[in-house]
């Protein structure tokens, strides 16, 4: 037979274990959910620095796939008004990379910067897991 003394102290036991375990599982939950590449498609594509166009453009990879980014700039010019007229297939690119990135990875592309005054455009393309051909894209001024 089990006296008070035995239970209380069996009780206090298990709620220790009990909330040992639960803080292990919700540990567990919260580290994969903040895991940027865990079941997500997504890019980030941005300036290394704003203030200084020679530190290039930063572009991360969570695709969950190897892809082939195509990075380009492009000069702005009269038939150019919206961004979703830009890819790097356009005669007047000013500089073009190709670069395969795995997953997770991300890279920092130094371009040369143009030294004719414009608006210019940094564009990047890609396909997504669905093989549809994705755009970002950046602009900078050259005063």
């Amino acid at each position: 037979m089990i006296n008070n003394k035995n239970f209380l102290r069996l009780a206090e036991i298990l709620i220790v274990v009990s909330l040992f375990i639960s803080g292990f599982i919700l540990f567990a939950y919260e580290r994969r959910q903040n895991n940027p590449d865990y079941q997500k498609s997504w890019t980030a594509f941005y300036f290394a620095n704003p203030e200084e166009l020679g530190e290039g453009v930063t572009i991360e990879n969570h695709l969950g796939t190897e892809t082939l980014f195509r990075i380009c700039v492009v000069p702005d010019s009269n038939d150019l008004i919206e961004p979703t007229d830009l890819n790097c297939d356009l005669e007047s690119v000013f500089s073009l990379r190709e670069e395969n990135l795995s997953a997770g990875a991300s890279k920092n592309w130094r371009f040369p910067v143009p030294e004719k005054p414009g608006k210019y455009w940094v564009a990047a393309e890609y396909k997504d897991k669905d093989n549809v051909l994705k755009n970002k894209d950046l602009s900078f001024q050259i005063k």
